[in-house]
């Protein structure tokens, strides 16, 4: 349940969230192990984009350095891309990633929250990779709608996010998906397990496929459908129609 920083909503403090990502290495090292299930969750956002068959600009939200989105919209009629992060360490190297996109790039500084209540563009897709879960279900509920707003007529939102099983509490997952670290994340050091349970344990609100898909239809996305969950039921990608 390691994410990417994201906004203040939940009671989290954003400049722990902020000051863990700058820790860079270790969360590139979790990645490259593919203990998040990257592998398994981009394949299927990649199935996802290459269904559209006209050019989409694309925003990506809590877009952190935006190498496995990148590598998923290469070769993409892609009209634009757009990142929204908090580290600046994190969009350095986004904007190293996706020079190899050929189209318009553009990667900010921010909550990502604030910054689509701010924006007055729309985008064919919004992505939000492991961020939305830092947002309680209250923040979650008041973030949808004004990422609605902007997700064009016939767009679509995709989300890979931690989820919990139906009837589990929040205390349970992350219990549940702490015994999974400590049996399976075993390349990393005690420091870094350390690291990564406290800030999974201080800033993760996941919830179960059904609240999402609830959330997102009161949001105004009418319809939603599970692209991708981990063996553990730990991770999902979803897809939500506008």
């Amino acid at each position: 349940m390691i994410a990417h920083p994201s906004a203040d909503l939940a009671g989290q403090d954003t400049a722990d969230v902020r000051a863990f990502f700058e820790q860079w290495a270790i969360y590139r090292k979790i990645v490259d192990l593919d203990y998040l299930h990257h592998g398994g969750a981009y394949a299927a956002v990649g199935r996802a984009l290459s269904q559209i068959d006209r050019p989409f600009s694309f925003l990506d939200l809590g877009a952190g350095d935006a190498d496995c989105t990148s590598r998923v919209l290469l070769g993409k009629p892609l009209a634009s891309y757009q990142a929204v992060d908090l580290s600046e360490t994190a969009l350095q190297l986004a904007r190293k990633h996706t020079a190899a996109l050929g189209c318009s790039v553009r990667c900010t500084r921010g909550d990502f929250f604030d910054s689509v209540k701010a924006m007055r563009e729309t985008f064919d897709v919004a992505f939000i990779g492991l961020s939305l879960h830092h947002l309680a279900a209250a923040g979650k509920r008041a973030f949808l709608p004004a990422l609605r707003r902007i997700v064009s007529p016939g767009g679509r939102l995709i989300v890979y996010e931690p989820i919990r099983d139906p009837g589990e509490s929040r205390d349970e997952v992350l219990a549940r998906w702490w015994r999974h670290v400590e049996s399976t994340w075993t390349a990393l050091e005690p420091e870094e397990l350390a690291k990564s349970k406290e800030h999974v344990f201080g800033n993760d609100y996941p919830e179960p496929l059904a609240d999402y898909f609830e959330l997102m239809e009161s949001a105004g996305f009418p319809s939603a459908k599970v692209l991708y969950t981990d063996p553990q039921n730990l991770y999902a990608v979803i897809e939500a129609d506008a």
